[in-house]
């Protein structure tokens, strides 16, 4: 939450509550049992009207009570001072914000200034004192410092009252200062949103494609200029010699294949050109090419493969199987029958 709320949004406040606590009530009776002892929050009010000058106004900060920090606050000064009688800071805190207009006209420069010099007053560890003792005698030592100081900067005198009031996050969350908190079931259920989200992350890590680096196979005579290279043509690639590349490569070489395979994609960044061949399912080849090459091309995939590549290393293995099935066949022939 912001340190301050706009003046401005005063009305909003106004427009929530309006109809709402216009009684005061003894907060005490309004917080649910386990928090009338420890509410949480708490509401300290104040009020500055002329003795001599034709300033004055009234200001509400509500902070958290365990680390002093502001949830709301606002703040409004007159010049001139209305004169009418005013709330006292001991009304409920939404009463006593809702009546900040019939001090008078704001001045909002002025408002602007007193405000600034409250943080300075009122730091957050004096937030966090105020809430763990807020006795009237303690009050009054806040209300002093205050006092004296928009004297000083009004050129005033004043005549000045404050009070706390606890509070208790359900009614912040009424008067939609605080977001109401998420509830047990919320949490289990983003909880496990999240688990299966990491869940989906690793699942998708784990089906990314295996990358072999490849090097260009050039033919100078009939080949086709790496910049006019799209996806569909089918080039010839040397595949590395290393990891899955070496056992695609004596995969091709035991089938006595060349490492053909259709262009997947063409990326071009800062004059360079990624070239990707998709080899099967799973694994892809990269060829990288820093300068326009005419690279060996053997030409478009047929017209049921187009768009969907081709499982080249598949269709050797399905090839290669049917061949020794064959071959198996004539064997047992020729063994009973001739």
């Amino acid at each position: 939450m912001p340190e301050n709320i706009n003046i401005n949004d005063i009305r909003d406040i106004e427009q929530e509550t309006a109809g709402s606590h216009t009684e005061a009530v003894n907060h005490e009776d309004r917080l649910p049992p386990k928090e009338k002892k420890h509410p949480g929050y708490l509401a300290f009010k104040f009020t500055f009207t002329p003795s001599r000058g034709d300033v004055g106004g009234a200001f509400c900060m509500i902070f958290d009570g365990k680390n002093g920090k502001n949830v709301f606050q606002a703040f409004w000064v007159s010049r001139p001072y209305s004169g009418k009688v005013f709330d006292e800071p001991s009304n409920n805190w939404r009463k006593f914000v809702q009546r900040f207009k019939q001090i008078g006209p704001l001045d909002k420069d002025l408002a602007e200034k007193l405000q600034e010099s409250l943080k300075h007053i009122i730091k957050v560890e004096d937030r966090q004192a105020i809430f763990g003792n807020y006795t009237k005698p303690k009050l009054r030592q806040y209300e002093s410092l205050i006092r004296r100081n928009f004297e000083e900067i009004t050129q005033c005198v004043f005549t000045a009252m404050c009070d706390a009031e606890p509070l208790a996050r359900n009614e912040l969350e009424r008067a939609k200062v605080l977001k109401p908190a998420k509830s047990a079931i919320e949490k289990a259920e983003a909880a496990q949103k999240q688990k299966e989200n990491e869940q989906k992350s690793q699942e998708e890590e784990k089906r990314k494609d295996t990358v072999i680096k490849c090097n260009s196979v050039l033919d100078p005579v009939h080949g086709k200029a790496s910049s006019a290279i799209v996806p569909g043509d089918i080039i010839e690639v040397a595949l590395s010699d290393e990891g899955t590349g070496a056992l695609v490569n004596k995969f091709l070489a035991e089938n006595n294949q060349s490492s053909v395979f259709p262009v997947e994609t063409v990326e071009k960044v800062n004059n360079k050109a990624y070239i990707y061949v998709r080899i099967n399912d799973e694994i892809r080849g990269l060829l990288t090419i820093t300068k326009d090459v005419m690279l060996k091309v053997k030409g478009q995939p047929e017209a049921e493969n187009n768009g969907k590549g081709l499982k080249l290393v598949e269709d050797i293995f399905f090839f290669g199987v049917l061949g020794a099935a064959i071959a198996g066949m004539i064997f047992v022939i020729r063994l009973f029958f001739m």
